[in-house]
């Protein structure tokens, strides 16, 4: 299965390799993350990213949304270097990160208040999201008064009212249950399809990768290269049948497998002997 370039690239990750200082038992060392990736993400696609556990999947997120900057190489959006991060790339992590003393509605006020957009304004915009995750009634509620997948739907929520061209998601359903994650899943993809956005969300679910993805790229193994870019030609929207049960959903996610259990079982051999040495 080729993959396709995209016809209107928004965003172009060139040449980026990422070294890491690294201690151990005293000892000092480099770690060698990503070495040489080159990707195009196209504008409004939403992509997802899998690999092996250290294959440097979220430090790639990272230095796209430039919280971590690259050794080599450069990420440019709409044909522009980057290097500090920008109102229209905005991230939304694992963990939720919600100020635990402030409401829901002020957590989600936030990144706009500190743009200092006025209070009417920045409430408005902020309600008007909460309305899009459903959770509009709990405006008033602090973030421990909430599920783990409400707190998600709010970190969701604070990242879309900044209105960002293109949303950086690392593993941000890893931390919820099996059927809260499916509903999230199913609000995300109605949320991208509504706005348009880019998306780049990490994963280690290869069901999830395949679901959400316009295409999923598979990283190698440390230090992370492009193993494979795989489109997904499924229909869409994919909340309205049972898309696990359509063959290509099955066939894109067992070439997928395939490709990823090798590099599992490359990785486990190299462990056990540097154990026994």
């Amino acid at each position: 299965m080729r993959d396709r370039e995209p016809s209107d690239a928004k965003i172009r990750v060139q040449g980026i390799g990422k070294f890491f200082d690294m201690r151990t038992k005293g000892d000092t060392g480099r770690v060698h993350a990503l070495d040489d990736v080159d990707l195009t993400i196209g504008r409004n696609e939403f992509l997802t990213i899998i690999g092996p556990s250290g294959c440097g999947k979220t430090t790639l997120l990272r230095i796209i949304a430039s919280l971590t900057p690259p050794d080599t190489g450069q990420v440019l959006v709409d044909g522009t270097p980057v290097a500090a991060p920008t109102p229209e790339r905005a991230m939304v992590f694992q963990s939720f990160g919600l100020f635990p003393w402030k409401t829901v509605l002020d957590n989600v006020r936030f990144p706009l208040k500190i743009r200092k957009m006025p209070d009417q304004e920045s409430t408005d915009i902020a309600m008007t999201y909460l309305r899009k995750v459903g959770l509009e009634q709990f405006a008033g509620s602090h973030p421990h008064q909430l599920s783990g997948g409400m707190q998600q739907r709010v970190g969701l929520a604070r990242a879309l009212a900044t209105d960002p061209d293109i949303l950086l998601m690392d593993e941000p359903f890893g931390a919820i249950d099996a059927q809260t994650r499916e509903l999230m899943q199913e609000e995300l993809m109605r949320l991208w399809q509504d706005s348009g956005k880019t998306v780049v969300f990490v994963t280690h679910d290869l069901d999830e990768a395949v679901l959400l993805a316009d295409r999923v790229l598979l990283l190698s193994r440390s230090p992370g290269r492009v193993r494979a870019l795989i489109p997904v030609d499924l229909p869409r929207p994919r909340w309205d049948y049972d898309v696990r049960a359509h063959r290509d959903f099955t066939d894109i996610r067992s070439q997928l497998w395939g490709m990823l259990r090798d590099d599992l079982i490359n990785q486990r051999g190299q462990e056990a002997k540097a154990d026994v040495t």
